[in-house]
């Protein structure tokens, strides 16, 4: 049996929601970094040993579409967003990771991020200049 999702929105930063009625992403990209230092010292192998030293940077890439004319507060949804990333605050980033019939709502909290970065295209304008779609892209870095 298909799983029916009754979350009220696919994830939340800080106070911000993202679901169909708001912007939806489409598109998420989770990178991770690892840091290993090499030491000079001499090996009978080709490469020099290496240390790990810890888990680097983690960054998290939303990408999505706002359809401005169906969506509560259309136009206003990306000035919500860099309101968020303008009070220069650590925001805890959430998601629903399972939902459905037979088992419910199960959140995922990811921990603290930042907002480092907000960039969006408006197109197909109607005659008055109101774009009928916004795409954005929102970079996130674990605080």
């Amino acid at each position: 049996m298909s799983k029916v999702n009754h979350a009220k929105h696919m994830m939340q930063l800080g106070k911000y929601k993202f679901s169909v009625s708001t912007a939806a992403f489409d598109k998420l990209q989770y990178e991770s970094t690892y840091r290993w230092e090499t030491h000079d010292s001499q090996t009978d192998k080709d490469s020099p040993p290496m240390q790990f030293i810890g888990v680097g940077e983690q960054g998290l890439t939303i990408e999505g579409v706002i359809f401005p004319q169906i969506v509560d507060n259309g136009l206003k949804q990306l000035d919500m967003m860099r309101d968020e990333a303008a009070k220069g605050e650590p925001m805890t980033l959430g998601y629903v990771e399972e939902s459905g019939k037979s088992s419910p709502s199960v959140g995922r909290v990811m921990g603290k991020w930042v907002i480092t970065r907000i960039a969006e295209t408006r197109t197909l304008f109607f005659n008055d200049g109101i774009p009928r779609e916004i795409q954005f892209t929102m970079e996130l870095s674990r605080y």
